[in-house]
């Protein structure tokens, strides 16, 4: 039984709001709760009912629409190179992404170390819960001979095979095409990551940890009491309750949302609705984001659209009805359940709301885990895929007219699933409650 838990956050509400459901769910059993976060997530910690406590693992936020997000210099020249990279393709948008590894997720590790030193002496603490992608705290965690659980908020996959590369699909949707050369240089850039990030962590532990053993791939490094997926087990034998660490897949963290007066009324409009989604982060896609709208316009005229459109609002909306709703943010877990419909990025987030509330998709994936997400979606019938940068408005009008004539018996099936599962499922498992 864990009486205090301490849970850290990086500052990116897409790996936030997650992971503050996970929380939550051992308020249900009496215990206490610390979330450490940067300050401008404080009000959100306290609302929720746990302590909060400032401290910042990364350089870089995301407070929900990351082109708005105030950042250092250094954080934005990085973040506008990423979105340039999308436009070539996944081989360039990896290499980009394998190439900021480094300063993305290893922020001052050593600062870290002081920082769970000092809170395990003022504070008697239990476990500490570490998202999977704050390396420096899983590697301060782990110098530091403190007990902590991994929260894998994206795909699984983001924790490599004994034989993987970190970052590398093992399967592609089919509407992703690379040929070999890209493929071989996908492979030997982030191997050469992989190496380069797992030095560190070795440089590291030789400083503050006597004895260790060393590692062998930093991005393997993991909780030895549990991992928890936010994820279904989709392969069906990956789930391990009774190993060390366990393997537990939720398939969920949110809580259903109600709408205000306003959106009810609003999604009481008959007509299908869809709702385009890519995102915090790629809703700057502008190019994208227009076609989506207008081959959906041009080819289900009757449709409405809700459009979460980041800082491109004013410049989408000519191309929308009355009837169409389009913000820079939607209450998207919310609006969910009313759309018949719903086209995004692949992101993790998503994908795992759709699929709770058994919504058919389109997904065009850009980067990261999103491959992964889109295999999946793809060979188990839940979803079409488009290669965001090639498709054109007649790839899209068929896509959402494959996915309305499709059987539903596969999305009912995950649906139910999923639904089964969520933070409770994990907690009790965690906490020994049968």
């Amino acid at each position: 039984m864990y009486n205090h838990l301490f849970f850290i956050s990086p500052p990116f509400y897409s790996h936030f709001n997650p992971l503050l459901y996970f929380a939550m769910g051992f308020l249900k059993y009496g215990c206490k709760v610390t979330f450490a976060c940067s300050i401008e997530f404080k009000d959100l910690i306290l609302n929720s009912g746990m302590d909060f406590y400032e401290l910042d693992i990364s350089n870089n936020k995301n407070l929900g629409t990351a082109e708005r997000t105030s950042q250092p210099v250094e954080e934005q020249n990085r973040l506008e190179a990423f979105f340039h990279s999308t436009k070539f393709g996944p081989a360039e948008t990896l290499i980009t992404q394998s190439k900021h590894r480094k300063a993305d997720m290893l922020y001052n590790p050593e600062l870290l170390i002081e920082s769970i030193l000092r809170i395990d002496h003022e504070m008697k603490i239990d476990v500490y819960v570490a998202d999977i992608l704050s390396y420096g705290v899983t590697i301060a965690l782990h110098a530091s001979n403190k007990p902590f659980i991994t929260f894998c908020p994206p795909h699984p996959q983001t924790i490599p095979d004994v034989n993987s590369v970190y970052g590398i699909p093992k399967k592609w949707p089919s509407s992703i095409q690379l040929s070999a050369k890209k493929l071989e240089l996908i492979e030997k850039t982030l191997t050469e990551t992989q190496i380069m990030f797992t030095d560190v962590f070795n440089q590291i532990l030789l400083r503050y940890k006597e004895g260790h053993e060393k590692i062998s791939n930093a991005f393997r490094l993991v909780s030895d009491i549990a991992v928890v997926y936010n994820y279904l087990d989709f392969r069906g034998n990956q789930e391990e309750l009774n190993e060390k660490p366990s393997k537990i897949f939720i398939g969920h963290s949110f809580d259903e949302m109600s709408l205000s007066t306003k959106w009810l009324e609003q999604v009481k409009h008959p007509k299908m609705k869809i709702m385009i989604s890519l995102g915090t982060f790629l809703s700057a896609r502008e190019d994208v984001m227009k076609k989506l709208v207008i081959g959906c316009k041009m080819y289900h005229p009757e449709a409405v659209l809700y459009v979460s459109a980041g800082k491109n609002v004013e410049i989408l909306r000519s191309f929308l009805s009355s009837d169409d709703v389009i913000e820079e943010f939607l209450p998207q877990i919310g609006l969910m359940p009313y759309m018949d419909l719903v086209i995004h990025h692949g992101g993790n987030n998503t994908f795992t709301e759709a699929l709770y509330y058994g919504t058919p998709m389109v997904i065009l994936p850009f980067s990261s885990d999103q491959f992964n997400v889109a295999f999946d979606a793809e060979s188990n019938g839940l979803a079409e895929i488009l290669d965001p940068n090639s498709f054109n408005e007649e790839d899209l009008s068929k896509a959402i007219v494959r996915t309305q004539n499709r059987s539903k018996n596969q999305l009912n099936h995950w649906r139910n699933l999923s639904r089964k599962r969520g933070v409770d499922y994990a907690v009790r498992i965690l906490l020994g409650i049968d």
